[in-house]
């Protein structure tokens, strides 16, 4: 949510006072490439462009690109910077990788199959069923949210949205009716993962350069300080409050608020190999809530900045910042010193 608020109040900042023909939701096109990645990006990029400002769609596009290269690349020195200061104490540094792991691949060994055949070739034919689900999911989510968009000029619905409700609402009639015992969630995982690499080459080579030459100073210094505040969430925030294992939690953060959760994963593996910090089981915790976040965020931000209520959207997301401290302060922070008491009185 910091990190929403933060690019758009220094776009606003750059619209306001340096220059006056800029968008004043040029800052999220910054957070939507950052934190969302190429699939929010080309979003929030549609709905800007629906309300008027077509050359969005090619600067989140673009900084969603740049987030993936800032994302490995930056990492990296992080890392090898807490290196030197003794903050991490396992490196998996690129010569001790296998020759499979170098090149990306799966040694023959360890390759596992992509899903379980769990219907009759007989009667249907199992990946056919997984296909048909996801198609029925995205048909939905496409219909629903024009559907939905078509009432109001300035209500923009984004596809986003109805595809998650709709893929949860699957989920739940599968779980409920006993059907998820027939379905492999390897194969959806898959999907996702088609989808994101061919959305990360379709939405590259959607860039205009000719919009990238015109914007170029506002978004080198959008870039600049989208990347100084991640650091500050990463590398001053984090020890404050992520408690056990901040730097591994830190490093992760660093990977998915500028890149993907997959680059975030490539980082933690470097210094987490085994994976003792736990960290993606907290992540996979914390998605459930921050998913229903990000929903409202993409829904509502992009209208808020373009319709001049970006006022009420500060004071919203600030006051969802300060109720998420209070919780983290007087719950969680209290029952952890409870269990520290408890511990050094039983010793």
């Amino acid at each position: 949510m910091s990190q929403w608020l933060f690019a758009a109040l220094l776009g606003l900042f750059l619209a306001t006072f340096i220059w006056p023909d800029l968008s004043p939701a040029i800052g999220i096109t910054l957070s939507a490439g950052f934190m969302g990645g190429h699939g929010t990006s080309a979003v929030v990029g549609n709905i800007l462009g629906n309300m008027g400002w077509q050359d969005a769609f090619t600067l989140s596009l673009t900084f969603a690109t740049l987030g993936i290269f800032v994302s490995i690349s930056v990492g990296m020195m992080i890392l090898q910077v807490a290196l030197k200061l003794g903050l991490i104490k396992r490196f998996t540094t690129f010569a001790s990788m296998s020759d499979h792991e170098r090149k990306g691949l799966v040694h023959p060994d360890d390759q596992e199959a992509v899903m379980k055949d769990s219907m009759s070739s007989l009667s249907v034919d199992t990946f056919a069923v997984h296909a048909a689900l996801v198609l029925v999911v995205t048909a939905f989510s496409y219909v629903s949210a024009h559907y939905l968009s078509s009432f109001h000029d300035k209500v923009q619905i984004p596809t986003f949205v109805t595809g998650f409700l709709g893929g949860m609402f699957i989920r739940i009639i599968a779980k409920r009716t006993s059907a998820s015992r027939y379905l492999c969630d390897k194969v959806f995982d898959h999907a996702a993962g088609i989808s994101t690499d061919y959305l990360i080459v379709f939405g590259i080579s959607a860039i205009k350069i000719t919009v990238l030459v015109h914007y170029l100073a506002p978004m080198v210094i959008l870039a600049i300080g989208g990347i100084c505040f991640t650091l500050f969430l990463v590398l001053w925030v984090a020890p404050r409050i992520l408690g056990d294992d901040w730097f591994e939690k830190g490093i992760f953060s660093w990977g998915w608020l500028t890149g993907t959760v997959a680059m975030g994963i490539a980082l933690l593996r470097i210094v987490d190999p085994k994976m003792k910090s736990r960290v993606l089981d907290d992540y996979a915790i914390a998605y459930v809530p921050g998913s229903i976040t990000d929903i409202f965020i993409i829904s509502l931000m992009p209208v808020a900045m373009m319709t001049g209520m970006q006022w009420e959207a500060f004071g919203i997301g600030i006051a969802y910042i300060l109720f998420v401290l209070c919780v983290w302060r007087f719950g969680f922070n209290r029952r952890r010193t409870e269990n520290l008491t408890s511990q050094e009185s039983l010793s």
